[in-house]
């Protein structure tokens, strides 16, 4: 068997126990839309699947945090509740409108290392409560995997590196999430914040494109006036 296929069953409706706050009763609600279903693999990849994604050989990728989103507040978006995030400028739903037009799948490629094994902790419901208001917000229908384990000496958590600068979550994308249609590398990209500049928090996002062997953006290129990309 391939190493990056687990074979997994998606969660059937269940219903909030009496005891569920109000937090967790809307994001068991965001997993049973007919558009959204959520899940994990791995115990290390929480995934975020649309329906209305159709395969394509033009992938659109983006990271999450400082990229797609950003918070109100001003907190680091691990310390932050699912209701604080917003888009990050107002070109956003304007750019992913025109690309879902022009034939790109949309796909998210984010570290979300907080929620650590715990894929139905509270963690990983703020996650699903987020993309789920994502995805009323943009109108756009779109996948999204969110690695949440990382490798450290001596406990391998992360063994088909979903985490970027790895490009596991791509690799599964491809072989398990895309109807069998190989991407045209050429025609796909990848959009993050983490690029290696001094005034970065890393370099993953660029290592994932490059890893990948797809052009790199950082937000600004692609989330502005005109139409350059």
């Amino acid at each position: 068997m391939d190493k990056f296929i687990t074979v997994t069953k998606r969660p059937t409706t269940s219903r909030a126990s009496a005891g569920d706050d109000g937090a967790e009763r809307d994001a068991k609600r965001a997993t049973t839309t007919s558009k959204d279903v959520f899940y994990g693999v791995d115990n290390s990849l929480l995934i975020h699947d649309d329906a209305r994604c159709a395969p394509s050989a033009k992938i659109a990728g983006f990271d999450l945090d400082e990229t797609v989103q950003r918070t109100k507040s001003g907190r680091k978006a691990f310390m932050a509740k699912a209701d604080d995030f917003v888009l990050l400028n107002a070109h956003v739903t304007r750019v992913m409108k025109k690309l879902n037009d022009d034939g790109y799948k949309i796909c998210i490629f984010s570290n979300q290392g907080s929620v650590k094994g715990a894929l139905d902790g509270a963690k990983a419901r703020d996650i699903k409560l987020r993309l789920a208001n994502l995805t009323r917000e943009l109108d756009v229908p779109f996948q999204a995997f969110c690695a949440t384990q990382s490798n450290k000496p001596g406990k391998e958590n992360d063994p088909h590196e979903y985490r970027k600068g790895g490009i596991g979550m791509w690799t599964r994308m491809v072989r398990v999430h895309n109807g069998d249609v190989v991407p045209d590398l050429e025609r796909c990209f990848f959009v993050g914040d983490a690029a290696g500049r001094a005034s970065d928090h890393g370099v993953g996002d660029k290592e994932f494109a490059e890893g990948v062997g797809i052009k790199f953006f950082v937000p600004e290129d692609i989330f502005c006036e005109g139409e350059n990309w």
